[in-house]
């Protein structure tokens, strides 16, 4: 028997707000698996969904396909490259990067899904991006000028915010040796969060977000007086006093080049915020306000 209530097309729907993510791609080296356990445990600590996305390299599947590219084994054996197996590689190698996913995520209590795309590792990250996500960006092996462009198509363009690790940064220095709890003060116990005002009001609501996580999580809190002031002003202060991680809002970062470099240069991830948030609410709860 049905039940009784007003018919859907009379009665008001409200939407419902996305599941905010964090959202990760995957391979199987050892700083993946690192950066993932970075992300597990932030996913945890806001009570985020944690996915994991493998990018099937379209650069080397085309690099593949030329009738001079040549493979080297590890024998030495030089010999043409299949095409067929080197797509069959990367199949296995995305089931690895899946049970490493559904192992570190158990381990940190946060639900997960998995998803395998064809593209460019950081551009095809970055053009499934919503408003609700967190990006984790693993800049190594890539330009700075491809990390750029990846933070600023998440960032200014789908709003979401992009936490991005930056090549030299030491993320397993930054992780606990205890085992993961749902809590960020395990990836950064101790150090200084340091959050960058340049005196707007966009610098004024990213250090009162940034104030509210560091309490949330236990950390020092550090505002940096961001006005005339660049990037590398900034990356020496952050290595200066020990920062565990740097919040910046996309704005106020200037070129293409100035993510990747700060990330580097400062030894520390940087979270990037993709929209300006409202005064109050919880931090990285974007559905009170961002």
């Amino acid at each position: 028997m049905a039940a009784s209530g007003p018919s859907k097309s009379t009665m008001p729907q409200e939407a419902e707000a996305p599941q905010a993510r964090v959202v990760i791609g995957l391979d199987t080296s050892l700083v993946a698996r690192e950066a993932l356990s970075l992300a597990a445990r932030l996913a945890a600590s806001v009570d985020a969904r944690l996915k994991g996305v493998f990018v099937e390299d379209e650069n080397l599947l085309t690099m593949a396909d030329l009738p001079f590219a040549r493979e080297i084994s590890f024998s030495g054996e030089v010999r043409s490259v299949d095409p067929e197996r080197m797509l069959r590689a990367m199949k296995a190698q995305a089931e690895s990067a899946r049970r490493m996913l559904a192992r570190i995520a158990a381990e940190a209590h946060v639900d997960w899904s998995f998803d395998v795309r064809r593209g460019r590792p950081l551009a095809s990250l970055a053009a499934g991006a919503g408003a609700s996500d967190t990006l984790v960006l693993r800049s190594h092996g890539a330009t700075s000028l491809e990390v750029g462009r990846a933070v600023r198509a998440a960032t200014r363009d789908a709003h979401a915010d992009v936490l991005l690790v930056g090549r030299g940064v030491g993320v397993r220095a930054s992780l606990a040796d205890t085992p993961p709890v749902p809590r960020l003060q395990a990836v950064m116990p101790g150090r200084p969060l340091i959050s960058v005002d340049e005196g707007s009001s966009i610098g004024e609501s990213c250090s009162a977000f940034a104030e509210r996580l560091a309490q949330r999580i236990g950390a020092p809190f550090r505002r940096f007086a961001a006005k005339g002031k660049s990037p590398a002003d900034l990356a020496e202060g952050a290595r200066g006093s020990g920062a565990g991680l740097i919040v910046v809002n996309a704005a106020w970062l200037g070129d293409d080049d100035d993510a990747a470099r700060l990330s580097a240069a400062a030894g520390c991830p940087v979270l990037i915020l993709g929209s300006e948030r409202a005064p109050g609410g919880a931090p990285l709860n974007k559905e009170d306000g961002g």
